[in-house]
């Protein structure tokens, strides 16, 4: 639950990575609605599981494009980052919310009575 919380910080980064970036149209477009549409996914997550999913795949879509379409050096780094980054905090271990589970005490059984000691009466005497 809390790389949730942390994938809602994340989010806008790449919406907003055409404003500061020199970045080609194809990826701004992408960044854009790819980033709009994970912010909104990743604030719903917090709620819904198949939100959680959703914003997963778009991670891993984001991740992809950087080799699909023709990029350079700075697009591949900031979509693989960002996508993988998404990817992770969405699909990883610590992305499910925790869980409770009781189970019941194990009873043992009643250890069996020890054997009578020996006194001096029970000793065979010799001849």
């Amino acid at each position: 639950m809390l790389s949730r919380c942390f994938a809602i910080l994340v989010a806008p980064l790449l919406a907003f990575a055409p404003l500061v970036l020199p970045i080609g149209p194809t990826h701004a477009t992408n960044a854009v609605i790819a980033g709009t549409l994970a912010l909104l996914l990743s604030a719903l997550s917090l709620t819904f599981d198949r939100a959680r999913v959703a914003t997963a795949i778009v991670g891993g879509w984001v991740a992809l494009t950087a080799f699909i379409f023709q990029s350079t050096l700075l697009e591949e780094v900031v979509t693989v980052s960002w996508g993988v980054t998404m990817f992770v905090f969405m699909a990883g271990p610590f992305s499910d919310a925790p869980r409770v589970f009781w189970t019941r005490a194990a009873v043992a059984e009643p250890a069996p009575a020890p054997a009578p000691a020996m006194t001096d009466g029970d000793l065979p005497l010799a001849a």
